[in-house]
């Protein structure tokens, strides 16, 4: 709900389904905006494997984004890492708390990006 948020917001047309796609297409953009909910404090399974099936890269730019409901633990350092390992840099980080999502709950976190991506 999230990545389809931001598609919308920031007139992106591609929300790839980390679950479903080849990784090796990441190649082809300019930047990686990745997205994941809180699992345990940690970001999913599937995130993590996502980023160790990544190309390796030299300083491409990654924003994360994550949902929780209530703490995000150590979710942002450990898809930092795994990034880090794979060569992209790491910019903005956001995150939505809620126990039930809607729309307007991610609309501060999409103002976030925004403004970084003005940069």
């Amino acid at each position: 709900m999230f990545a389809e948020a931001i598609s919308r917001a920031l007139d992106i047309p591609d929300v790839y389904d980390m679950t479903t796609k080849e990784t090796s297409t990441i190649n082809e953009y300019d930047m990686l905006i990745l997205g994941t909910p809180v699992h345990g404090f940690n970001p999913s399974k599937e995130s993590i494997s996502f980023i160790k099936n990544l190309p390796e890269t030299e300083g491409k730019e990654a924003i994360l984004f994550i949902t929780c409901r209530l703490w995000k633990g150590g979710t942002f350092g450990k898809l930092k890492k795994e990034l880090k390992k794979k060569g992209y840099k790491t910019g903005l980080c956001v995150e939505v708390k809620a126990k039930e999502f809607t729309e307007e709950d991610f609309a501060g976190a999409i103002n976030k990006l925004k403004k970084e991506l003005k940069k």
